[in-house]
């Protein structure tokens, strides 16, 4: 009888583990929904022809994201400190610090050419942005970090892998947008 019962717990323990496990799953799959959304947002704010405009909706926009996965997480937040880790991760990355996506937005004010060159680079780098640093708070948050303990320098070299796979997410994104533009304005233009 004894064996049974503790095969019984050894099952109950399990069964337990494997709702766990998948309650971190969805967890996971949840944040990486929230942070693709966010991406998006990202790319359109950067995409708005006013300078300076697109750095301060996009700071914003990234907050609000790790917002939301700290809730998800069930961990506090305080923007203080994610927008602190936000400017040092930015801060060192490839050449895209701070001050190159300040002269990048700044370019939207020049007519013609320095709009078309902030429409190019910004939303890349917008999107990328974003991608990483959801992504970096993620891996924080689901190793039990909370925004209070996260470490710049130990995420630095994750920051910058995730940062080029969201360049990439981006350049989709604003293709598809383009795709989508293109596919309206011809659905608008009057049969001839």
């Amino acid at each position: 009888m004894a064996t049974k019962s503790t095969e019984s717990g050894a099952n109950a323990d399990t069964k337990t583990a494997a709702v766990a496990g998948s309650d971190d799953v969805a967890r996971a799959l949840s944040g990486e929904s929230k942070i693709k959304s966010y991406v998006i947002a990202s790319v359109a704010a950067a995409i708005v022809p006013v300078p300076l405009f697109d750095i301060a909706a996009v700071t914003a926009i990234q907050l609000r994201m790790i917002q939301k996965l700290s809730q998800l997480y069930g961990t506090p937040f305080s923007e203080r400190a994610v927008r602190n880790v936000i400017t040092a991760l930015a801060g060192g990355v490839l050449g895209y610090g701070v001050g190159a996506a300040v002269a990048i937005s700044m370019t939207k004010a020049i007519p013609g050419i320095g709009w078309m060159l902030g429409m190019v680079s910004m939303p890349a780098i917008a999107g990328g942005s974003t991608y990483a640093v959801g992504r970096a708070y993620l891996k924080h948050f689901e190793e039990g970090g909370t925004v209070f303990d996260f470490d710049v320098e130990s995420m630095r070299g994750y920051y910058e892998e995730q940062f080029e796979k969201g360049k990439k997410l981006a350049a989709k994104v604003k293709a598809e947008a383009r795709k989508r533009s293109a596919e309206a304005d011809f659905e608008e233009a009057p049969a001839a």
